[in-house]
């Protein structure tokens, strides 16, 4: 999926990246192998910023919330958020906060799960389980919301982003840390379909997890 990322939207190219929520740091240090990129990562957990200084070596990972940080306006040329979106109970200030960090031609990039396939998802296994204590049937218990391509871009239009486009990332490589060559084929057959799925229905169906880009003011 990083690949497939740095493939459309680095490669070729140079500036400044700012992954917001960044984890362990592990697309930082992707990005930051590609010549005439400088990147930045910034993360709330200490335990995932302190393994990306001591184990990869990543002195740019800072910890904290993005919106207190010192970065001046108009500093980025790309701001990514992998599967942090979903984790933040008011998107508004901090997606205010980046885009007043963007350059004017700058883009803005998230991944979030797409609640048109969380729902039905949870819809089955409820079905199927019936109603257990502890179960999360809208996967996972910390996703305090969950977007679908109207919600996003409403909550993307009203912090001041336009020129709001969906695609598709070629998905990872394993389902729920199994590496079963089945499950594999499975999950890529599905992403195929979901991209015949939105081409075919001219984008008003996607059944792939959300993946968009956005700029300020376009």
């Amino acid at each position: 999926m990083y690949g497939d990322f740095c493939r459309r939207f680095i490669v070729g190219k140079r500036g400044r990246l700012l992954d917001v929520g960044c984890g362990l740091g592990y697309f930082v240090r992707t990005v930051a192998a590609y010549p005439g990129w400088e990147v930045d990562g910034y993360e709330i957990s200490r335990w995932a910023v302190d393994f990306a200084h001591t184990r990869l070596g990543l002195a740019n990972v800072r910890c904290g919330r993005v919106e207190e940080s010192d970065f001046a306006v108009g500093t980025f040329d790309v701001i990514t958020l992998w599967d942090v979106i979903e984790h933040v109970p008011d998107p508004d200030p901090l997606l205010s906060y980046l885009a007043s960090r963007l350059k004017s031609t700058g883009l803005l990039f998230m991944h979030t799960p797409n609640i048109r396939v969380q729902l039905p998802k949870a819809r089955l296994k409820k079905a199927i389980m019936g109603m257990q204590p502890d179960t999360p049937y809208l996967e996972a218990r910390d996703h305090v919301n969950i977007y679908s391509m109207r919600t996003l871009r409403a909550v993307l239009e009203r912090n001041g982003f336009g020129d709001i486009r969906f695609t598709h990332l070629r998905p990872v490589q394993s389902v729920a840390g199994s590496r079963s060559g089945l499950l594999k084929v499975a999950k890529n057959a599905w992403f195929h379909a979901a991209v015949a799925v939105y081409g075919l229905t001219l984008g008003r169906v996607n059944l792939d997890n959300l993946f968009v880009t956005a700029r300020v003011g376009a």
